[in-house]
């Protein structure tokens, strides 16, 4: 009998927990899904990867963003929304590798909603080839799988990870809290101490990022070539039109990658061109190229008055910025 007591309260405990997880990312997901800055905490950096899968099905957005922490950072859906009266969503994760980029356009694909799909190219970088991702990604969470496709039980994958998992503990704890510490009328700007993708590089930042950076190069190896390549052919037919561009960092880290290897950068460039022009030779969905990563109004910015008026660092470029390379590349709303 003792033994049955114990076993029906531990049950009952464990059940009780589960239904209280269930619920808080249920009340914290529709907190930060009706917010009127919602979309600002796709910025964030925290769980991303596990509860952004998620969010693309319940937002169904038009336009979506592709692509490691310059997208994450440089695209805020709350401000992108509101200029182009288009439902927007941010699809960047840290470090994102060249495998993940090419799983998320396909999963963004997938989706009948989405008609543009911009994709920053330096996810396309390094050597990393297939299946090679960050351990927070989960494929089964994926519209499509790496051939195509439908994913199998995704429902009931999307339902765990949206209710039932630490990511989404994480990530809705993350996003509620911040929201909750905006006051009535503030959006994300009016808070880069919390929103980091609006705050602004200083001389102390950019002095650690040339030091950081000192090594860092811009190529992309045969793995992430074939990545590149397999994306562009998922998109060959489909109804969502890809736009993508090379990032603008700045100029000074320019200046290293040239340093460190100049012939990679512009194989690089001339690779990812060759691939474009073969991609709309042959295909109905046509792809668009725009070049960033060279001389221009953005990227020969400076300090002024200590500080950067578009850049969080020397990479990462703010949301206002990249409000201004949409329009550069004729992403509007319709």
């Amino acid at each position: 009998m003792e033994k049955t007591r114990y076993s029906a309260w531990f049950l009952g405990t464990v059940l009780l927990a589960i239904a209280a997880l269930a619920a808080f990312n249920a009340l914290a997901g529709a907190y930060i899904r009706h917010h009127p800055a919602g979309g600002s905490v796709q910025t964030l950096s925290g769980f991303e990867r596990a509860l952004k899968p998620v969010w693309l099905e319940q937002i169904a957005p038009q336009l979506v963003f592709v692509g490691s922490s310059r997208v994450r950072d440089g695209f805020d859906p709350a401000l992108v929304d509101a200029a182009l009266h288009i439902r927007s969503f941010n699809y960047g994760a840290s470090s994102m590798t060249p495998y993940e980029a090419r799983r998320f356009v396909q999963d963004a694909l997938a989706h009948r909603s989405v008609k543009q799909i911009v994709v920053a190219l330096d996810a396309f970088t390094g050597d990393g080839g297939p299946g090679e991702a960050l351990p927070s990604f989960d494929e089964t969470r994926l519209a499509v799988t790496p051939a195509g496709d439908p994913t199998p039980r995704r429902r009931l994958w999307l339902f765990t990870t949206g209710y039932l998992s630490g990511g989404a503990l994480g990530m809705n704890a993350l996003g509620a809290w911040s929201l909750a510490k905006l006051k009535p009328g503030q959006s994300a700007a009016d808070r880069p101490d919390i929103f980091s993708a609006y705050s602004h590089m200083d001389q102390r930042l950019l002095e650690r990022d040339l030091n950081y950076r000192r090594a860092r190069i811009m190529r992309m190896g045969p793995g992430a070539a074939r990545e590149l390549a397999t994306m562009l052919e998922a998109a060959c037919g489909a109804q969502a039109r890809l736009v993508l561009f090379f990032p603008p960092d700045n100029l000074m880290i320019q200046a290293r990658y040239a340093q460190g290897d100049a012939a990679g950068l512009a194989r690089f460039k001339q690779q990812v061109g060759k691939m474009v022009a073969r991609h709309n030779q042959r295909c109905t969905a046509k792809a668009s190229l725009f070049d960033f990563l060279n001389a221009n109004a953005l990227t020969r910015q400076t300090l002024q008055d200590g500080s950067a008026a578009d850049y969080v660092d020397l990479v990462h470029f703010r949301p206002p910025a990249g409000l201004w390379l949409l329009r550069q590349m004729g992403v509007t709303g319709n």
